[in-house]
């Protein structure tokens, strides 16, 4: 929320005065005789006031007389400080008065917009012709800016993309011999709801593990990874790197604590992130920092601390120690 910088309305006060003997002008320094101005306890020739004295409007250089607006010392009309001066709003293009908010996209835009107007899921505009081309809701309940549509994961050719370049990234940090083909399954809001056993909303994915055993001990184990459909392509990815890291935990036996499991494979989202130079990327690196989600947040927060001290290489070999 922010509020414009300081605009004082102010009354230009000037005295007409009547003398004889005249006092002096204090710009000409000449006698003044018949009728004359005093401002701030001087006195002035009528011209002398209005051409060398008078205040003008720093917006369009005419004399101002009355009412004026002050900000960072300048003088502007009533009506020039609206009309050019005070910030417009993005949505309605009505000048922005007292309060108002901005995203992190540098939009501005009066308050009320914020009740009228859905918000878009993955980047968090407000949807609507001016910022966002538009939008739609999806039929799980979601909604979708014209931006974030504009590279959507809902077919397979994305996926399959994604899936290389994730594996690559997660390689380069040591995270290392995942099972090959790993079914990978787009899915809905409420699909993923009844997938997961526990589902928050800081949720956009979900992997399914099977293990089989045979006199005690494991003989195979499975994934199905399961991710939400219609995400913008970096917010898959990152997805996807997430749950990737849930594989490889389960591909070791490793049972963690919800908050270092979470946190853990939240680094892997927070790699794509960094590995990809958008201002959404960005954003959403933001959000993982930022939430307080007591195992997608305050556990990620936890276990980028493990990883700014020891690195990938020790961190993977001391995760079961990890309290």
């Amino acid at each position: 929320m922010h509020r414009p910088a300081l605009s004082i309305l102010f009354l230009l006060a000037l005295f007409i005065g009547v003398t004889l003997g005249g006092p002096k002008c204090n710009y000409c320094n000449k006698s003044i005789k018949g009728n004359y101005l005093t401002a701030d306890s001087k006195s002035y020739h009528k011209n002398c006031y209005r051409d060398h004295v008078q205040p003008r409007c720093a917006q369009c250089n005419d004399l101002i007389e009355g009412q004026y607006n002050l900000l960072d010392e300048k003088m502007y009309h009533p009506t020039c400080y609206i009309n050019h001066i005070v910030p417009r709003c993005d949505i309605c293009n009505g000048p922005l008065q007292g309060t108002y908010l901005t995203d992190y996209w540098g939009n501005l835009f009066h308050d009320h917009h914020a009740s009228e107007l859905p918000e878009c899921n993955t980047c968090g505009r407000w949807i609507c012709e001016e910022l966002t081309g538009g939008g739609f809701e999806l039929g799980d309940g979601r909604f979708l800016c014209g931006i974030c549509n504009e590279t959507e994961v809902s077919g397979d050719f994305l996926l399959e993309s994604s899936i290389a370049y994730v594996r690559r990234l997660l390689e380069s940090n040591g995270v290392n011999n995942l099972p090959p083909d790993i079914p990978i399954t787009l899915v809905d809001q409420r699909q993923l709801k009844e997938l997961a056993s526990y589902y928050s909303d800081a949720m956009h994915g979900f992997t399914d593990h099977n293990m089989q055993t045979r006199n005690g001990r494991v003989v195979s184990r499975d994934s199905h990874i399961y991710i939400l459909s219609h995400m913008p392509l970096t917010m898959f990815r990152a997805v996807l790197a997430h749950e990737l890291m849930h594989v490889y935990l389960f591909e070791r036996g490793l049972d963690l604590r919800s908050d270092i499991r979470e946190g853990f494979c939240n680094l892997g989202s927070a790699m794509v992130y960094k590995d990809t130079p958008s201002e959404y990327a960005k954003f959403r690196l933001l959000n993982l920092e930022k939430s307080q989600d007591p195992d997608y947040g305050i556990g990620y927060r936890k276990m980028t601390g493990e990883l700014n001290r020891k690195g990938w290489s020790y961190l993977l070999e001391t995760l079961g120690s990890i309290r």
